[in-house]
């Protein structure tokens, strides 16, 4: 765990060092820390199994200056932890009382991994996801391959238009080159 977060430092220090920071001010004053609780070559494998394992992989990013943290899942709707429906978001915000970032297959039917051997990804509603926000889970949400397959997707969300909604196929991929 320490080696993970020892590249935040040294890229925390780099950041802050006005000479590198090339007089950009305000844009370096939010730091955004964007981390993954799984790998792609081993979905069991965590960066924290508990939630006091969370929280010892946070405190010290927090002290370090970080004001949102970026959490990826391969599923948002995955509780992270036994015992509680919140995601890895909610998880880091309960522990930092920080701003959140949640990502995770959003407004489809298969994650990430899955798309690329089986082709595609459905559609799916976006119910859970507006339940979670409304209760102040986590405080935004990140869009990929929807929106890979949809550039409009939030218009079409915005405006109760989810029946045109495309399936994200992996060749669009190649159309994006």
């Amino acid at each position: 765990m320490y080696r993970r977060r020892s590249f935040f430092f040294q890229a925390e220090e780099g950041i802050r060092d006005p000479l590198w920071s090339r007089g950009l001010g305000d844009v370096y004053k939010r730091r955004i820390l964007r981390f993954s609780q799984w790998k792609q070559q081993d979905f069991e494998s965590k960066l924290a199994h508990t939630a006091d394992e969370l929280e010892q992989f946070l405190s010290p990013l927090c002290d370090a200056g970080v004001d949102i943290f970026h959490c990826s899942t391969r599923r948002f709707w995955e509780p992270e932890f036994d015992g509680s429906s919140l995601n890895l978001a909610g998880w880091v915000k309960k522990i930092t009382a920080k701003p959140t970032i949640s990502v995770g297959s959003v407004g489809l039917s298969e994650e990430f991994v899955a798309t690329y051997s089986d082709g595609s990804a459905e559609v799916a509603g976006i119910d859970e996801l507006l339940s979670r926000m409304q209760a102040d889970e986590f405080d935004l949400i990140a869009v990929g391959r929807a929106l890979i397959a949809n550039p409009d997707w939030a218009n079409k969300v915005k405006n109760n238009d989810m029946d045109s909604i495309e399936t994200f196929r992996k060749e669009q991929l190649t159309e994006l080159v």
